[in-house]
């Protein structure tokens, strides 16, 4: 895999760190004087992955060791929520630091959408490709298929992947624009993905990188290999999450291998909750919906030497998150040009401060369907059978304490009517904010007027 890149200095990057804001500043001081060089940086991101999935989170019947070292090593975050409930609007909010609805990306791509992450968007890996990383991406990407649109647009130096889906056709693997394989072997990617990660991670000699691993699965279909059938108590799907670990003990042994575990921050997390198959712990909900079930999600992170091992926290944070706190530690300069609706968790992953979120919004499309503070969530919207059901209109919301009753059972609207209109109130306000962003879906329904279909690609 060729990957050939112009290095950066250490002193260029001490000097960048000193520019930023004094946050940053502290934190990329802290890390240069500690290391030779700002971490690594890897996210993964699996799909449909629900919170009860891993050993860690209470699995039984699945068992995850790979993940769980992560969270053993460094720290589990049992209030952790992705951007969105479905796939491409929760991937925009992680790339961007932004709820969705500010990038245009509310709703899910598919095959003949002929839009994606605009542009002008700021990603992850552009704001640390500026500031020296060498960036790659593996995986579901998910955010448009035309040039305009791709990982290598988006500013990642190197992809290997797919575009979309694994529901979704035509779905084959490439690498940069050149398809590898058509249609992609599902029974092997998790593991094609692992021996792609391990091959970037041995091309850094010596350049800070940012990898962005995007796994495929368990998204359904489910496919394993046959050497990896029936191996877990939970049926395909287990196999499926129990091979997906295995690739991601592949990718932790690279980083040993390759001497860099130490100055490197590895996130683990998934883009939502469970579709069919799959838990959601103890949550109401589940993908698509609008209760805790639909968004809270996994998240485990290990930073040797700077989180400490064995670390849990029950403080709320998103996967807006991850974008204000990579500029943190690494020095880059954060956009300044825009809302950024995220906010720097270093303080939380490292010495337990509390979050720095007052106010937590969950959105289904355009619509903010929820809001949550530390003890309280508003949930506004919710489904029954065909429709939505907007509980504002039929009179009420519903207030659940997250203290007492976080499965969603109960509504206590009644006894703090003064939270209730508190969080209401700052639901008005961010609607106001973002009502010139509402966007219509695309049909899921394929097109008959001739709108071409898959990934149209230039070489």
């Amino acid at each position: 895999m060729p990957f050939r890149f112009v290095r950066w200095t250490a002193v260029f990057l001490l000097a960048a760190a000193c520019a930023a804001s004094p946050t940053t500043s502290i934190a990329a001081s802290e890390t240069s004087h500690a290391n030779a060089q700002p971490p690594n940086i890897i996210i993964i991101l699996t799909d449909d992955l629900g919170w009860g999935d891993i050993s860690l989170n209470g699995s039984r019947l699945i068992k995850t060791p790979n993940i769980d070292r992560i969270g053993q090593e460094g720290i589990q975050l049992t209030d952790f929520y992705a951007g969105s409930n479905v796939c491409s609007p929760s991937r925009a909010a992680l790339l961007t630091g932004r709820y969705p609805i500010r990038s245009g990306m509310q709703h899910v791509i598919f095959p003949h959408s002929q839009d994606g992450l605009p542009t002008d968007e700021i990603t992850i890996s552009e704001m640390l490709r500026d500031a020296g990383y060498r960036t790659g991406m593996i995986g579901k990407w998910h955010l448009g298929h035309t040039d305009e649109f791709w990982p290598t647009n988006h500013g990642f130096d190197w992809f290997y992947g797919v575009a979309y889906s694994n529901d979704m056709a035509p779905f084959d693997l490439y690498e940069g624009k050149q398809i590898i394989q058509s249609p992609a072997d599902q029974s092997q990617l998790s593991l094609s993905y692992a021996k792609a990660a391990k091959a970037f991670i041995n091309e850094a000699d010596g350049q800070p990188f940012f990898l962005y691993y995007a796994e495929t699965f368990p998204h359904i279909p489910l496919f394993v290999s046959d050497d990896r059938s029936g191996k877990s108590e939970a049926g395909l799907y287990g196999d499926v999450v129990e091979t997906l670990d295995a690739g991601i003990g592949i990718l932790l042994d690279a980083l040993d291998e390759a001497g860099v575990a130490d100055n490197t921050l590895i996130v683990f997390t998934s883009d939502n909750g469970p579709w069919f198959e799959g838990s959601a712990g103890d949550f109401r909900g589940r993908k698509g919906e609008t209760h805790e079930g639909g968004f809270r999600v996994p998240f485990l992170a290990r930073w040797p030497g700077r989180i400490p091992a064995g670390t849990v926290s029950h403080e709320m944070a998103m996967n807006i998150d991850l974008l204000p706190t990579a500029a943190a530690i690494s020095g880059a300069h954060l956009p300044d040009d825009r809302v950024i609706d995220g906010k720097n968790l270093t303080g939380l992953l490292t010495s337990g401060a509390p979050t720095p979120h007052d106010l937590l919004f969950f959105f289904d499309g355009n619509d903010i369907v929820a809001a949550r503070d530390k003890r309280f969530r508003l949930v506004l919207n919710t489904f029954y059978r065909t429709m939505s059901v907007p509980f504002e209109y039929f009179g009420s919301a519903l207030l659940f304490d997250l203290e007492k009753d976080p499965q969603e059972s109960f509504s206590f609207m009644r006894e703090y009517p003064e939270d209730a209109d508190r969080l209401k109130a700052a639901v008005q306000t961010l609607r106001k904010e973002v009502a010139g962003n509402v966007k219509e879906a695309t049909s899921h329904l394929p097109p008959t007027d001739g709108t071409p279909i898959g990934p149209q690609l230039n070489d």
